[in-house]
């Protein structure tokens, strides 16, 4: 047999992926464990890509992407949130989940650590190990209202300490970190000369308050900012998303970018530029039927007794399962065998998430309404 390194040998599978699976394997599941918006590729990416693909002239791009595309995300970016960035600033990615990955491998040495928060987002955790790096989590704890405890991510700070991961809406709890948290990790990270890294996948997606972007607060020189054509243009299997870099860091991030990928799709960035013209209302309505999803869930799993975390914007609802005595993952296998009803395990996003599940509410409200329905009908027996 085959020697397997030990840091792949020894990494678990995502929780997520495994009910998946299993789910796969049944007609009648309904899928509330992924999160995928249930909307397809907008028509008019489509008929605007028909052009472009019919004269065959699909090729390498350069390793950051086309010009063109990364101009005009600088566009946006000042136009929606007068931020200014300049194109060579911006790196087109295979997917938002590249750049993180990306980024540890720029930063981290072996033994080097990277503060991530638990609960989570699975894959960071194994990203980080991937890089060489070490896990430190920072817990979000329902007790603190799922928000980080400086004084305790102070303590654990060590000279190893490199960076820290920011992810808001957050995957899987849709926590919405208000103003004075951003600014309190913009000055741990002054103190500490720490790189930030702010996943802003679910931008867009929010139901309460307001979202605050680390660009606010973060000189732009120890700022990686990452964000998703995925989530807000359903454009999901297309694989393409961006990041916004330092200067100084743009030559190393593109040395490992280039050996892993070469350069990203040159479809799905044509994809993500005509994407850029959907209109802000087209989607608005994408967040407004998913945080009516997210109201239905919500109300009528505490209407039956159960505990649930009300997101403040994301794709997902938090609910406590410890009243029923079992282990996250035992849970989820229990109800889609007895309900044909797949949800992700709480442990799947770190330790903290232990005796939790997470809930995709990204799906159509009829799916959402059975599943819902069938959870509530299978609590008498789990």
């Amino acid at each position: 047999m085959v020697d397997i390194a030990h840091d792949v040998a020894r990494l678990p599978r995502s929780g997520i992926r495994e009910l998946m699976g299993m789910a796969l394997t049944i007609p009648d599941a309904i899928h509330l464990e992924i999160g995928e918006p249930h909307f397809p590729t907008p028509t008019f990416i489509l008929e605007g890509l028909k052009e472009f693909y019919s004269k065959g002239d699909i090729k390498y791009t350069p390793t950051v992407g086309i010009h063109s595309l990364r101009e005009k995300i600088a566009k946006k970016l000042m136009k929606e949130k007068n931020w200014k960035v300049e194109a060579d600033d911006v790196v087109i990615l295979p997917g938002s989940l590249f750049g993180t990955l990306v980024a540890f491998r720029t930063i981290l040495d072996p033994g080097d650590e990277a503060l991530i928060p638990d609960p989570g987002f699975t894959n960071h955790f194994s990203q980080v190990e991937l890089s060489g790096g070490r896990i430190k989590r920072y817990f979000l704890l329902p007790e603190n209202n799922y928000l980080p405890n400086f004084e305790s991510i102070r303590k654990s700070i060590t000279p190893k300490t490199k960076m820290i991961l920011v992810n808001t809406p957050s995957n899987p709890l849709g926590v919405v970190f208000p103003e004075e948290v951003m600014k309190s990790i913009s000055d741990l990270a002054e103190e500490y000369n720490l790189l930030v890294v702010s996943d802003e996948a679910y931008e867009k997606y929010i139901y309460q308050g307001e979202h605050f972007g680390m660009y606010r607060y973060v000189r732009p020189e120890r700022l990686i900012s990452i964000f998703s054509f995925s989530k807000t243009y359903a454009l999901t299997g297309w694989r393409v998303g961006y990041m916004v870099v330092p200067k100084d860091l743009l030559v190393h991030l593109m040395k490992v970018s280039e050996f892993m990928i070469a350069c990203t799709s040159h479809l799905s960035q044509k994809a993500a530029e005509i994407a850029l013209d959907m209109p802000e209302e087209e989607i608005q309505k994408m967040v407004d039927s998913y945080h009516q999803n997210c109201e239905l869930c919500c109300a009528s799993l505490e209407n039956a007794g159960f505990k649930v975390y009300r997101p403040g914007g994301g794709y997902y609802v938090w609910i406590d399962i410890r009243e029923f005595g079992m282990k996250s993952l035992d849970f989820c296998k229990k109800l889609l065998q007895k309900s044909h009803v797949a949800v992700a395990p709480g442990d799947t996003f770190g330790q903290s998430g232990e005796g939790f599940i997470r809930i995709s509410i990204c799906r159509r409200k009829e799916e959402i309404e059975e599943g819902v329905k069938r959870i509530i009908a299978a609590r008498s027996e789990l």
